[in-house]
Protein backbone atom coordinates (compact mmCIF):
# COMPACT_ATOMS: atom_id res chain seq x y z
CA UNK A 1 0.00 0.00 0.00
CA UNK A 2 1.43 3.90 -0.62
CA UNK A 3 1.77 5.95 2.05
CA UNK A 4 1.88 9.93 2.26
CA UNK A 5 3.42 11.05 5.36
CA UNK A 6 3.17 14.42 6.48
CA UNK A 7 4.79 15.97 9.86
CA UNK A 8 1.75 16.21 11.99
CA UNK A 9 1.31 12.77 11.03
CA UNK A 10 4.38 11.25 12.73
CA UNK A 11 4.63 9.70 16.04
CA UNK A 12 5.98 11.67 19.07
CA UNK A 13 9.63 11.61 18.79
CA UNK A 14 12.58 11.12 21.38
CA UNK A 15 15.72 12.96 21.82
CA UNK A 16 15.85 14.15 18.80
CA UNK A 17 14.72 11.19 16.50
CA UNK A 18 11.33 10.91 14.74
CA UNK A 19 10.12 8.30 12.79
CA UNK A 20 8.93 8.98 9.09
CA UNK A 21 8.81 5.59 7.90
CA UNK A 22 7.51 2.76 9.59
CA UNK A 23 8.37 -0.86 9.04
CA UNK A 24 4.42 -1.11 9.12
CA UNK A 25 3.93 0.84 5.88
CA UNK A 26 6.57 -0.98 4.00
CA UNK A 27 5.39 -4.75 4.99
CA UNK A 28 9.00 -4.88 7.28
CA UNK A 29 11.19 -3.94 4.07
CA UNK A 30 12.45 -0.47 5.16
CA UNK A 31 11.97 2.16 7.70
CA UNK A 32 13.34 6.13 7.73
CA UNK A 33 14.17 8.22 11.16
CA UNK A 34 14.83 12.12 10.80
CA UNK A 35 17.38 13.10 13.85
CA UNK A 36 18.18 16.19 14.52
CA UNK A 37 21.20 16.74 16.80
CA UNK A 38 23.20 20.27 17.79
CA UNK A 39 26.75 20.79 17.72
CA UNK A 40 28.96 18.68 20.57
CA UNK A 41 27.08 15.42 20.49
CA UNK A 42 28.04 11.67 21.30
CA UNK A 43 25.46 9.57 20.08
CA UNK A 44 24.83 6.02 21.31
CA UNK A 45 27.20 3.61 21.69
CA UNK A 46 29.37 1.41 19.38
CA UNK A 47 27.01 -0.88 18.10
CA UNK A 48 26.04 -4.14 15.61
CA UNK A 49 22.48 -4.49 13.55
CA UNK A 50 22.98 -8.33 12.73
CA UNK A 51 19.57 -8.70 10.68
CA UNK A 52 19.89 -5.27 8.75
CA UNK A 53 21.73 -2.52 7.34
CA UNK A 54 21.95 1.01 8.12
CA UNK A 55 22.17 4.18 5.73
CA UNK A 56 23.09 7.58 7.30
CA UNK A 57 22.30 10.37 4.56
CA UNK A 58 23.27 14.16 6.16
CA UNK A 59 20.95 16.54 4.96
CA UNK A 60 22.90 19.53 6.54
CA UNK A 61 25.44 19.85 9.15
CA UNK A 62 28.01 17.08 9.90
CA UNK A 63 28.26 13.81 11.36
CA UNK A 64 31.14 12.03 12.35
CA UNK A 65 31.26 8.10 12.14
CA UNK A 66 32.96 5.47 13.09
CA UNK A 67 32.57 2.34 10.75
CA UNK A 68 34.57 -0.80 12.37
CA UNK A 69 38.07 0.68 12.36
CA UNK A 70 37.47 3.57 10.20
CA UNK A 71 36.47 7.48 11.39
CA UNK A 72 34.70 9.65 8.80
CA UNK A 73 33.27 13.00 8.54
CA UNK A 74 30.54 13.38 6.54
CA UNK A 75 28.54 16.38 5.12
CA UNK A 76 25.56 17.69 3.24
CA UNK A 77 24.60 14.86 1.04
CA UNK A 78 27.24 12.47 2.07
CA UNK A 79 25.69 8.90 3.13
CA UNK A 80 27.46 5.80 4.22
CA UNK A 81 25.98 2.54 3.60
CA UNK A 82 26.73 0.06 6.96
CA UNK A 83 25.95 -3.52 5.93
CA UNK A 84 24.87 -6.11 8.54
CA UNK A 85 27.32 -6.77 11.31
CA UNK A 86 29.78 -3.43 11.01
CA UNK A 87 30.45 -1.75 14.16
CA UNK A 88 29.57 1.82 14.29
CA UNK A 89 28.27 4.80 15.79
CA UNK A 90 28.19 8.38 15.32
CA UNK A 91 28.63 11.63 16.88
CA UNK A 92 28.39 15.58 15.79
CA UNK A 93 31.38 18.04 15.72
CA UNK A 94 31.53 20.73 18.25
CA UNK A 95 30.89 23.71 16.30
CA UNK A 96 28.33 21.98 13.94
CA UNK A 97 25.12 19.75 14.75
CA UNK A 98 23.40 17.53 12.02
CA UNK A 99 20.27 16.82 10.67
CA UNK A 100 20.53 13.63 8.60
CA UNK A 101 17.89 10.58 7.72
CA UNK A 102 18.76 6.57 8.95
CA UNK A 103 17.42 4.27 6.46
CA UNK A 104 17.14 1.04 7.65
CA UNK A 105 16.63 -2.55 5.51
CA UNK A 106 14.48 -4.28 6.41
CA UNK A 107 12.51 -2.17 8.89
CA UNK A 108 12.08 -2.81 12.52
CA UNK A 109 15.29 -0.92 14.61
CA UNK A 110 12.76 2.43 14.77
CA UNK A 111 10.42 0.71 16.44
CA UNK A 112 12.71 0.96 19.38
CA UNK A 113 12.30 4.90 19.99
CA UNK A 114 8.68 4.95 20.45
CA UNK A 115 8.76 1.65 22.64
CA UNK A 116 11.90 3.26 24.68
CA UNK A 117 9.59 6.76 25.23
CA UNK A 118 7.04 4.93 26.34
CA UNK A 119 8.93 3.08 29.15
CA UNK A 120 10.06 6.62 30.06
CA UNK A 121 6.76 7.71 30.67
CA UNK A 122 5.72 4.35 32.44
CA UNK A 123 9.20 4.64 34.80
CA UNK A 124 8.22 8.37 35.15
CA UNK A 125 11.67 9.80 34.00
CA UNK A 126 14.76 8.51 32.36
CA UNK A 127 15.31 4.78 32.31
CA UNK A 128 19.10 3.27 33.05
CA UNK A 129 21.24 2.32 30.17
CA UNK A 130 20.98 -1.33 31.35
CA UNK A 131 17.28 -0.92 30.29
CA UNK A 132 17.70 0.77 27.15
CA UNK A 133 20.03 -2.09 26.12
CA UNK A 134 17.53 -4.43 26.96
CA UNK A 135 15.13 -2.56 24.67
CA UNK A 136 17.22 -1.85 22.29
CA UNK A 137 18.30 -5.84 22.11
CA UNK A 138 14.46 -6.73 20.87
CA UNK A 139 14.97 -4.40 17.87
CA UNK A 140 18.45 -5.88 16.45
CA UNK A 141 20.67 -3.97 18.11
CA UNK A 142 23.68 -4.96 20.17
CA UNK A 143 26.46 -3.29 22.17
CA UNK A 144 30.02 -4.31 20.97
CA UNK A 145 32.66 -5.31 23.60
CA UNK A 146 32.42 -5.84 27.64
CA UNK A 147 32.66 -2.03 27.86
CA UNK A 148 30.52 0.36 26.11
CA UNK A 149 32.48 2.75 23.88
CA UNK A 150 30.98 6.30 22.86
CA UNK A 151 32.23 8.40 19.93
CA UNK A 152 33.65 11.81 20.58
CA UNK A 153 32.77 14.89 18.79
CA UNK A 154 36.34 14.74 17.92
CA UNK A 155 36.11 11.04 16.67
CA UNK A 156 37.66 9.16 19.46
CA UNK A 157 36.42 6.13 20.93
CA UNK A 158 36.20 6.17 24.59
CA UNK A 159 34.79 4.64 27.78
CA UNK A 160 30.69 5.44 27.49
CA UNK A 161 30.65 7.25 30.59
CA UNK A 162 33.25 9.65 29.44
CA UNK A 163 31.86 10.65 26.41
CA UNK A 164 29.66 12.92 27.44
CA UNK A 165 32.40 14.99 29.67
CA UNK A 166 34.27 14.84 26.70
CA UNK A 167 31.57 16.24 24.27
CA UNK A 168 31.20 18.87 27.00
CA UNK A 169 35.03 20.11 27.08
CA UNK A 170 35.16 20.45 23.42
CA UNK A 171 31.89 21.89 22.75
CA UNK A 172 33.69 24.63 25.63
CA UNK A 173 36.63 25.16 24.00
CA UNK A 174 35.05 25.63 20.67
CA UNK A 175 32.96 28.18 22.25
CA UNK A 176 35.56 30.04 23.82
CA UNK A 177 37.86 30.23 20.88
CA UNK A 178 35.24 31.76 18.97
CA UNK A 179 34.58 34.46 21.87
CA UNK A 180 30.74 32.85 22.33
CA UNK A 181 29.45 32.04 26.07
CA UNK A 182 30.05 28.57 27.19
CA UNK A 183 26.61 27.39 27.88
CA UNK A 184 26.56 22.81 27.55
CA UNK A 185 23.18 21.39 28.35
CA UNK A 186 23.80 18.45 30.34
CA UNK A 187 22.38 15.10 27.53
CA UNK A 188 21.82 12.52 30.12
CA UNK A 189 20.99 12.41 34.04
CA UNK A 190 24.33 11.97 36.24
CA UNK A 191 24.33 8.33 36.68
CA UNK A 192 23.05 7.06 33.04
CA UNK A 193 26.28 6.08 32.38
CA UNK A 194 28.48 4.17 35.15
CA UNK A 195 31.23 6.85 36.01
CA UNK A 196 33.80 4.05 36.84
CA UNK A 197 33.27 2.90 32.92
CA UNK A 198 32.75 -0.55 33.60
CA UNK A 199 28.84 -0.68 32.43
CA UNK A 200 28.49 2.04 30.13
Amino acid sequence: MTHVVHPGDRPEGRRGFEIVLSNNMTDGAASLVETRQGPAWSGPPLHTHAESTETYFVVSGKLVVALDDEVVELGPSSMAYITSGTRHTWATPPGEGAHFLTLHMPGGYENYHPTALQAEKDNGGPLTQEDLFKIAAKFDWRPCGDTPQRLTPDGRLVPASQADDEAARLRAEWLDAQGQEVVVEAIHEDGFYEKTGQGA
